[in-house]
């Protein structure tokens, strides 16, 4: 799916705002007509609580007033007073101050018709709304009329706007629009940056690797402290210094942060650069808390002019990648950036006095536009990484599944190879073991049958080894048997009548022995062939009467023991004949623990095997 184009919707957001300013202006401009605008004035110096005589040193101005303080003292009051004509003193009449940064008492004629807390000795005051209040009828009288308004400023400049006189319905209309575009909108700006930008300072510490996303978090998230702090009306003296010093502090750094993320939005690699920012923002901090308040005119007309060419530095290189890149994110974040530039221009001219223009604020209308220029690029930067994630994760998919396949094949080639090198592995060892055993009794029978060194019972009894030797090979290696019980059956049926044959006794014992023993063929032959060895070492040598073959079980083991009261003999490790030397080696091939005490009389061997 193609992600939406965030550019052209922001432009289209763009044009709509401009076509309802052109509305609101062209309504003002209307009814201007009916609304009396003061644009001359004057003037006094004098922190008097009455308005100072007529022969004092009035100067005429005009408004908007805007000029530095004319001396050092932190509180300096003034007076202003401007004359306005009513033909009709019956009809109210509402005073409209375009902002009253300073607060003050408004007087008409005299008489106190409203007031706005100023500065004094305990708190600093600024305000950012337009002030409207209603001139009584018992105030005014036909003809020429006087207003009179008195305030107390610590601002480096003195600032007085425009007063305009008329109807209230006019008068209310213009307020409420006014209101909005400085006081509401501002503070909508302020909670949307304070908001989004700790969302994208969360999505960022989740996913630390994408620059840009911390880099636009902390410039919007500065840029909230900045307004918050800058809007703020009523400062205890107390903690002026501070405040102020946190403004500098939000407001340099959003400027260096900003630099360094149009430099990384434009792909361009300058640590100096940036170092160099960081430096210069943290210096010009620590030099306003050091030196307070003295430091403050070269704080405000060097040190935060002195940060326009190094955000100009970086302006410049995102309109150059936009013009290399002709995007459309490219190009949005261009004119977001001029058009918040042209708005921090203006700020900065107006509250420095360059300008003689009423002290209006406009860079909160900037930010939004950028913060919604800036979500709207890195939401198309998300759905393309999130389009290539899943492009990777399509192409992964499709090579882990012939993976797979190529596995499987080669498991089944592996399985294959295994099951014909084990049948080759058993095939190899049931030859060697019908080898060593059947075949090497046989030829040793050939052998003495030929030389005639054989009488005819002898003869049968070796034949009759050879034939249980390979039963026993066979029960053992039956491929449909693996459970050792039956062939222990077997085994017992044929030595039992053996051993009845030349008046032996044969008992088996068993303890706990399960419903089967279940082994690997190659173990259970070993097992019956050391037993077979036993019983028949008893057969030819222990002249014995009676034996006992007993099979215990536990759950991780089976004990076999076999014991006559024969003669006997003495054990020697080393020289008590191949029998013996068998059986040890059968049983260390499958890892049992054999044996074998000789007593007098009668002989035992033990057989442990772990199950």
């Amino acid at each position: 799916m193609k992600p939406p184009n965030w550019a052209s919707s922001v432009n289209k957001i763009f044009r709509f705002l401009l076509c309802c300013l052109v509305v609101v202006s062209c309504q003002a401009n209307a009814d201007s007509t009916q609304v009396a605008r003061i644009k001359t004035a004057q003037y006094i110096i004098s922190d008097s609580a009455t308005l100072p005589p007529p022969d004092a040193k009035w100067q005429p101005i005009t408004l908007p007033h805007h000029a530095p303080k004319p001396t050092e003292r932190e509180l300096i009051g003034y007076w202003y007073k401007a004359s306005f004509d009513v033909a009709d003193a019956k009809q109210d009449e509402w005073v409209l101050f375009q902002q009253l940064v300073s607060g003050g008492e408004v007087y008409v004629n005299g008489a106190l018709i409203g007031e706005t807390p100023s500065a004094n000795e305990k708190i600093q005051v600024r305000w950012y709304l337009p002030e409207l209040w209603l001139i009584p009828p018992s105030a005014l009288h036909p003809g020429s009329n006087e207003i009179e308004v008195r305030f107390a400023i610590r601002e480096p400049f003195t600032s007085f706007g425009e007063i305009d006189i008329g109807p209230e319905k006019l008068q209310r209309a213009t307020y409420d629009q006014l209101l909005f575009w400085e006081d509401t909108s501002a503070d909508i700006s302020t909670a949307l940056c304070l908001i989004a930008g700790s969302i994208i300072i969360i999505v960022w510490i989740r996913r630390p690797k994408e620059k840009l996303y911390g880099l636009f978090g902390l410039c919007v998230l500065f840029w909230g402290i900045r307004t918050y702090l800058l809007r703020e009306p009523i400062v205890s003296t107390d903690i002026l210094l501070y405040w102020r010093c946190g403004y500098y502090f939000a407001t340099a750094g959003f400027i260096v942060l900003i630099s360094t993320f149009l430099l990384s939005f434009s792909e361009t690699s300058k640590p100096i650069f940036t170092k160099i920012l960081i430096a210069y923002w943290l210096a010009g901090t620590a030099a306003f808390l050091i030196f307070g308040f003295q430091a403050r005119h070269f704080i405000e007309t060097y040190w935060l002019t002195g940060l326009i060419p190094f955000n100009l530095y970086a302006v410049a290189h995102v309109l150059n990648y936009a013009a290399r890149q002709r995007t459309h994110n490219a190009l949005a974040m261009g004119l977001a950036i001029v058009f918040a530039l042209g708005l921090s221009l203006h700020d900065l001219a107006v509250q420095e006095a360059w300008v003689s223009w009423p002290e209006i604020y406009l860079m909160h209308l900037g930010i939004p536009a950028f913060l919604l220029v800036m979500i709207g690029i890195l939401l198309d930067r998300f759905l393309d990484s999130l389009a290539l994630v899943e492009n990777v994760n399509e192409q992964l998919e499709r090579r882990v599944n012939l993976r797979e396949q190529e596995l499987k094949y080669t498991y089944e080639q592996v399985r294959k190879l295994e099951r014909v090198n084990a049948a080759t592995e058993e095939r190899q060892r049931i030859m060697q073991d019908m080898h060593d055993g059947v075949g090497s009794q046989l030829f040793s029978t050939l052998l003495m049958a030929q030389s005639a060194q054989l009488s005819q019972p002898t003869l049968v009894g070796m034949l009759q080894e050879c034939l249980d030797d390979m039963r026993l090979v066979i029960d053992s290696l039956s491929p449909d048997e693996s459970d050792l019980l039956p062939v222990l059956g077997n085994f017992r049926f044929r030595m039992e009548a053996r051993f009845r044959a030349i008046g032996l006794n044969l008992e088996w014992h068993h303890r706990n022995i399960p419903d089967a023993l279940n082994m690997e063929p190659n173990v259970g032959l070993q097992v019956l062939r050391i037993l077979q060895e036993a019983l028949t070492n008893i057969l030819k040598h222990a002249q014995a009467k009676n034996v006992v073959v007993e099979l215990v079980s536990t759950p991780t083991s089976l004990r076999i023991r076999v014991a006559d009261d024969g003669v006997g003999f003495e054990i020697k490790p080393q020289s008590n004949g191949r029998g013996v030397g068998n059986m040890r080696t059968r049983a260390q091939k499958i890892g049992a623990e054999l044996t074998i005490s000789s007593l007098t009389p009668g002989t035992e061997v033990s057989l442990s095997i772990a199950l």
